[in-house]
């Protein structure tokens, strides 16, 4: 197999909406978007946090995907938004390969319930992550887009034993999804150590971290993490400030077959 350069991207983009997150009602600036993506030109990009409309108009990812001349996309919407009436969150892909199999797998939701500095009522909506497949020809791409709870905002710990079957059941599908080696997850894991979940795919012959210790949004917290499978050589990262709340990360890849047990990356 000849070598195969991929860049692989993530970005949670809060519904479209530019600034501070939790904007009721603020105007998408959908050309914004599409602007870095074009910059930046992934092959593959998971969204967070796409608005989608449930077909009565036209979905943020789709509108990407159409912009940008992305021939495949999906959107997977997860929770009602906080940001906008009549639409959802949506785990969004856009890829220039086709998307398989792709199925959206729901975690345990424990309902917690807070008030907001602003005294407003706070509930914790849905989350979960699409796991599937990006058919590159003459092989396959595992593929895992997750989206986790803001636990933080509810006063508890991701690492407490109420979440251990959450992390398990995310730890098995990567582990199934990126078992010959060649796999991307993109996870806002809401978290910045992410070893700290998901420790039993990032082991030897697994996966590996692209980048830890990195800010991705402009408060200085890592949110964002991309993982990449142990047949995959990681050659550069790129972490870009963007006027979002989180910023855009991508990765380049180079699907060479050859096991990587050590990132040795170029940063941005």
């Amino acid at each position: 197999m000849r070598p195969k350069l991929l860049k692989l991207a993530t970005w949670n983009m809060g519904g479209g909406i530019l600034g501070e997150s939790h904007q009721r009602n603020g105007n998408p600036s959908l050309d914004y978007y599409a602007a870095v993506l074009k910059e930046y030109l992934p092959d593959v990009v998971c969204l967070q946090e796409a608005h989608d409309y449930h077909g009565h108009r036209e979905g943020q990812a789709e509108y990407l995907a159409r912009c940008l001349e992305y021939p495949y996309f999906a959107s997977f919407p997860i929770s009602e938004s906080h940001l906008a009436d009549n639409a959802s969150l949506a785990l969004g892909i856009l890829s220039r390969f086709p998307i398989r199999d792709a199925v959206y797998q729901q975690f345990p939701n424990p309902r917690l319930e807070t008030v907001s500095p602003h005294g407003e009522p706070w509930r914790l909506h849905d989350k979960g992550y699409v796991v599937g497949s990006i058919d590159l020809g003459d092989r396959t791409l595992g593929l895992v887009n997750g989206h986790c709870f803001p636990l933080q905002r509810f006063g508890v710990s991701p690492t407490g034993p109420m979440f251990t079957r959450m992390w398990d059941m995310l730890t098995e599908d990567l582990l199934a999804s990126g078992g010959a080696g060649m796999a991307f997850a993109a996870i806002d894991a809401n978290h910045s150590r992410i070893r700290e979940l998901l420790a039993g795919a990032l082991r030897p012959g697994s996966y590996l971290n692209a980048f830890e210790g990195t800010p991705t949004t402009p408060k200085g917290v890592q949110k964002d993490h991309i993982l990449y499978g142990h047949a995959m050589r990681l050659l550069t990262t790129t972490i870009a400030a963007t006027k979002s709340d989180h910023f855009y990360c991508q990765v380049s890849v180079l699907t060479d077959g050859l096991p990587n047990d050590e990132p040795n990356a170029q940063h941005n």
